[in-house]
């Protein structure tokens, strides 16, 4: 098989190519994805302490903690649900794959609203900077249900044969939160609820994203 094919959607190409070729197509679209993720982080800050202040960046320096939790307790359920469906495609069995996904959509939604609840209690601080990180985590946890999704099915979408569609979702949630985050902050003065706003709004851009994808019946695993 050609080079060239490997850009193709093919459901079955994991038990078809070298294993050189499939760990480019695959872990290059995947590092880009993360490391696209992880600017997040970084804009949040730039524009918080550049609109909220110092403290407000304390506060989020808190809050990164329990959002790296919320996507561990996220992955938990999508690498499962992603391994399982590659075994599924691997076994020709598009029945049990389709499953795997209504599966891993509902496990994504109940981890989220336990945990989101759960965390929403606890969270703690001190006393200058607990309403910084309570302002910006309500609104974080609130939006796990739309995090918990877009992450597991996107996870989901990459095992299935679509590494590269994967990667955009990570493109298009950070475009978003870059142009939403400023205009949230400076514009409407929300400040910590504003960024936050803006995190749980490009997230939802990508669920959408994702979400339609599995929808359309000419998705290798789609939803019935």
């Amino acid at each position: 098989r050609r080079s060239s094919d490997l850009s193709k959607n093919d459901p079955h190409i994991l038990g078809k190519e070298s294993i050189g070729k499939l760990l480019l197509q695959y872990s290059i679209p995947a590092i880009i994805g993360m490391t696209i993720t992880s600017i997040y982080n970084i804009i949040d800050s730039i524009f918080i302490g550049h609109g909220v202040g110092a403290m407000a960046i304390a506060g989020l320096a808190i809050s990164f903690p329990l959002m790296n939790l919320v996507v561990a307790f996220c992955t938990l359920v999508s690498a499962g649900g992603s391994t399982l469906a590659s075994i599924r495609l691997g076994q020709k069995d598009l029945k049990g794959a389709t499953e795997i996904l209504s599966h891993t959509l509902m496990l994504c939604i109940t981890n989220s609203v336990f945990f989101g609840i759960l965390s929403f209690i606890f969270l703690g601080a001190s006393h200058d900077t607990l309403p910084y990180a309570r302002s910006f985590m309500q609104v974080i946890l609130l939006g796990t249900p739309i995090t918990y999704t877009m992450i597991g099915l996107n996870n989901v979408m990459r095992a299935t044969g679509y590494p590269k569609k994967a990667m955009l979702t990570s493109m298009v949630t950070v475009v978003a939160n870059i142009i939403l985050a400023p205009i949230f902050i400076f514009h409407f003065e929300w400040g910590m609820r504003g960024a936050a706003t803006a995190t749980v709004i490009s997230q939802l851009i990508g669920m959408v994203w994702v979400v339609s994808h599995f929808m359309q019946k000419e998705s290798t695993v789609h939803f019935e």
